[in-house]
């Protein structure tokens, strides 16, 4: 089991009714970051935050964009830990829309995992001007 990771603004977001699956979580609700984004919480589950570009397939012949039908309830599998009093999303949170019946979900929440390479500085080194004893000394404090 791996552990599960926060989300952050612009994770890829998946409906399996819309005829482009794929689709954005933008995150709007407050200002705290994580990895340099903005971290997303409950908060982010209205009409605006879930954007999507494709035809709702539910909706007649999937004529009608999902960004005009969707209407999403509350995010469900949320973490414990709080940004601004708001649950902050995990990539296991879900929620459903009220419109199509779908669970939309969290294919990617874009957590960087690896850190990335550092450059290599050329600095002189350091030398002390004196030797450094290696010998370590205790005392005892006297009452």
């Amino acid at each position: 089991m791996s552990a599960k990771k926060y989300v952050c603004n612009n994770a890829v977001i998946v409906c399996p009714l819309c005829t482009k699956p794929e689709g954005k979580l933008i995150v709007n609700s407050n200002v705290v970051k994580l990895q340099d984004k903005t971290w997303a919480t409950v908060k982010d589950g209205k009409k605006p935050n879930l954007q999507f570009t494709g035809n709702c397939k539910k909706s007649d012949k999937s004529s009608v964009p999902c960004a005009s039908l969707i209407a999403p309830d509350q995010w469900k599998n949320t973490g414990d830990i709080l940004i601004q009093n708001n649950k902050a999303l995990l990539d296991c949170s879900t929620i459903k829309c009220n419109y199509g019946g779908a669970t939309i979900s969290i294919k990617d929440d874009l957590q960087v995992t690896e850190l990335p390479p550092m450059e290599n500085l050329d600095v002189d080194s350091v030398t002390p001007d004196e030797q450094i004893s290696k010998s370590i000394v205790s005392t005892e404090l006297s009452k």
